[in-house]
């Protein structure tokens, strides 16, 4: 939102430095774009129940960094930089392991909906969703990380069916995709996976196609807002995704050798008087808070704040 007030026309952004590394250099006389960052601290690491420190084999004590605050950072759009940046960067593959049991979870969810999951080829993309066949299908030749997003790329799908009579041929395009592809990082982040590398490159390419002169970006990413939080939240109840602190404990406590006891997690509350309504129409809130913004394009600056 900083980048869109100072800069309404922002497309991609990254720091001096960052856009030095890519081939480009910013401009003599350009005027940065101030956005915030995180200051963190080194903290120790300590057992949740009896606040003893975590030490490894040694006897050394084991810390993590720990956001503390914000400061003001300062990033230039491609529009700043010389040579011009002729394409936004293709999203890549992710790699290396899935979070454990998120396929099995995610594969529940697809019977649950009534598809067959089947792995195997996707015609050059990674997965596809077949309402006609009632089938999701997702290659078999990607690391767990890339299978398991993909996975649940297509529950997007799977959950947000296109209208009676809509054209549907398979593989969804504009708004389906940006949909689609932001319930994946939710659904993926909750379980302690950023596909930050791929989604946003991916969402900012199909929201700049679906998006029309007098239909901006920003309207596209808006419209889908609603749907993306109710797909996501869905599979986020079936999945149940653990607590991430408590999984870097855990992670960092195995590799140790040092047993963590966790205590019982709280209940729910379960009486309504308890908890609090924020909106009842998430997309018109969402639509509603753009309005009082500029809305100039803003191509894969409004992407990268899903």
């Amino acid at each position: 939102m900083l980048a869109l007030i100072q800069r309404p026309d922002a497309t991609m952004l990254a720091g001096y430095r960052a856009w030095q590394a890519l081939g480009h250099q910013v401009r003599r006389g350009e005027k940065a774009i101030k956005i915030l960052g995180p200051v963190t601290r080194r903290v120790e690491l300590v057992d949740r129940v009896t606040g003893e420190p975590i030490r490894d084999a040694e006897g050394r004590p084991q810390f993590v960094r720990q956001m503390t605050g914000v400061r003001p950072v300062a990033v230039f759009d491609a529009s700043q930089v010389d040579p011009p940046v002729e394409t936004p960067p293709e999203p890549k593959l992710l790699r290396g392991q899935a979070p454990p049991g998120l396929w099995d979870s995610l594969a529940e969810l697809v019977t649950a909906e009534g598809f067959t999951l089947t792995r195997g080829d996707c015609g050059g993309a990674n997965g596809l969703t077949d309402f006609v066949g009632r089938e999701i299908r997702v290659r078999d030749d990607v690391d767990d990380a890339q299978s398991v997003k993909s996975l649940a790329h297509e529950l997007g799908h799977a959950l947000n069916p296109p209208d009676p009579g809509e054209v549907y041929a398979g593989a969804c395009r504009g708004r389906q995709e940006v949909m689609a592809e932001s319930v994946a990082y939710i659904v993926t982040r909750a379980h302690g996976l950023d596909s930050g590398q791929y989604t946003f490159n991916y969402v900012a390419g199909w929201a700049s196609r679906a998006a029309t002169p007098e239909h901006g970006i920003d309207a596209v990413v808006a419209e889908t807002g609603a749907q993306v939080i109710a797909a996501a939240d869905k599979i986020l109840q079936h999945t149940k995704p653990v607590d991430l602190e408590t999984d870097l404990v855990d992670a960092l406590a195995e590799d140790l050798g040092v047993t963590v006891a966790h205590p019982p997690p709280a209940q729910a509350a379960t009486d309504p008087a308890d908890w609090e309504v924020v909106t009842t129409d998430l997309g018109q809130a969402v639509q509603e808070h753009l309005r009082q913004a500029p809305t100039s394009g803003i191509a894969q600056a409004s992407a990268r704040s899903i």
